[in-house]
């Protein structure tokens, strides 16, 4: 009796997120700041790497690596003593229409990201935040396609200005070549 053939499993679509570099609430010692956090549409592990886009330098830079938990907002306020804005702008609370609900994540730099200086161009924040992708992403020349593995996406880039000048969303959007549908990441900057 011949074996039935079994189907090769479908590659797992690849994970992109948000992050930001957040510091405790004024007042609170010891302060610590470049604080990194991920926000991302699903679980995640302990160790799981993401590579970040510098989108000023119009490249990508690795490593931000998973070092907790999934953190709620308990955790982020008692543990990490974030300030109220942190803690909304990594649950994504200021846009109404937020594309999933964020998996937040403390992070770890490691590798080229341990001690990687961003551009100091006016008007530039990627070194507050921005978008995750996977650790094995590449960025074209022109900083407007990512490649991962066989993947192709159209990258696209929105800032809007949060009500009453109170920051900004910044928004992302990968859209799958040739086609497909597009994986969007918004990644808020309250202020402060």
């Amino acid at each position: 009796m011949a074996a039935e053939p079994t189907p090769a499993p479908a590659a797992e679509a690849p994970v992109f997120g948000g992050w930001r570099n957040l510091q405790t609430e004024a007042g609170y010692q010891p302060a610590q700041r470049n604080l990194a956090f991920a926000m991302l549409p699903q679980a995640a592990t302990r160790g799981d790497r993401f590579a970040i886009l510098d989108r000023e330098g119009k490249r990508t830079v690795c490593c931000l690596q998973v070092a907790s938990e999934s953190l709620g907002v308990a955790a982020l306020r008692e543990q990490y003593h974030l300030p109220q804005a942190g803690v909304t702008d990594l649950s994504n609370g200021r846009s109404p229409a937020r594309p999933y609900l964020p998996h937040v994540y403390a992070m770890q730099r490691v590798d080229e990201l341990a001690d990687y200086g961003f551009a100091d161009v006016a008007g530039a924040y990627s070194d507050l935040g921005g978008l995750l992708l996977p650790d094995a992403a590449a960025l074209s020349a022109d900083g407007t396609e990512v490649r991962v593995g066989e993947g192709h996406y159209r990258l696209q880039f929105h800032r809007q200005p949060l009500a009453d000048d109170d920051g900004a969303l910044d928004r992302y959007t990968l859209q799958v070549l040739p086609a497909g549908d597009p994986v969007v990441v918004e990644v808020p900057f309250g202020t402060y």
